[in-house]
């Protein structure tokens, strides 16, 4: 995962006191980050509070190396031989995705009379299990296989959360309005519910009045509702996301 400008280039200044840098690693992460040291006098030494979480050594006469071997906080500790220093906190935490359901909706077609479209409607929404401004964070325990942990904020983001497991899948699909499409889904499994699948994709609303792209969580029901309505053709509720912003120092 790739980190800010300033992230990348360390500098000491030349006043004798403490400078601080933070930042954030993801685990399990076997990559090594290099960083190049600018200021103070040139001659640098480095320590670190908690060599079991981070692997840090010089690779040059300016240039260090991080890698993150566990979850955690340390502190790397950079001096010259001039009495400079700079603390590097770094913040070593699983990968997340995180999303906020901003609108929720139905993708709705077949030869259906206006009733029945309207009690497909209000069957499909009552099916989404977050409430406009509640949301998921995926927390990717196994990068290698992109699966982990699922917090699922029914009333809103942040709040209390019902805690299930998910797996990140991607695929191709064959659809007679799409075509041959390549897909990311979320598979969830809930305590007490049945699995469930999450295509993530973009929406388009009725009326576009912004440029800007949206995407959403789609779950197909159309077999919760062939028997009652066979003329559906496709039932898919929307559930419209945001990101939250991640700040990086």
């Amino acid at each position: 995962h790739l980190l800010s400008r300033r992230q990348r280039q360390m500098c000491i200044r030349d006043r004798k006191n403490r400078e601080t840098a933070n930042i954030k690693l993801n685990y399990p992460n076997n990559q090594t980050y290099s960083f190049p040291l600018q200021g103070g006098d040139g001659n640098y030494e480095i320590s670190c509070d908690k060599p079991e979480i981070i692997e840090t050594k010089m690779i040059s006469s300016c240039d260090i190396s991080i890698k993150a071997l566990a979850l955690g906080e340390a502190i790397i500790t950079v001096r010259d031989q001039s009495g400079n220093t700079l603390d590097i906190h770094v913040i070593v935490d699983y990968y997340t995705d995180n999303y906020i359901v901003s609108k929720q909706d139905i993708l709705l077609t077949g030869d259906l009379k206006d009733s029945e479209k309207q009690t497909i409607k209000e069957k499909a929404l009552a099916t989404i299990p977050v409430k406009t401004g509640g949301g998921y964070k995926f927390i990717y325990t196994d990068a290698e296989i992109a699966r982990g942990k699922v917090l699922v904020y029914q009333e809103k983001f942040g709040d209390k959360a019902i805690e299930g497991s998910f797996e990140r899948k991607s695929n191709e699909i064959e659809n007679e309005q799409w075509g041959t499409r390549h897909i990311i889904s979320f598979d969830l499994t809930l305590p007490e519910q049945p699995k469930r699948t999450f295509i993530i994709s973009e929406y388009i609303p009725s009326s576009r009045t912004s440029p800007i792209v949206l995407m959403a969580f789609f779950e197909d029901l159309k077999k919760t509702f062939t028997i009652d309505y066979p003329t559906v053709e496709q039932v898919y509720t929307e559930q419209v996301l945001t990101v939250p912003s991640h700040l990086y120092y």
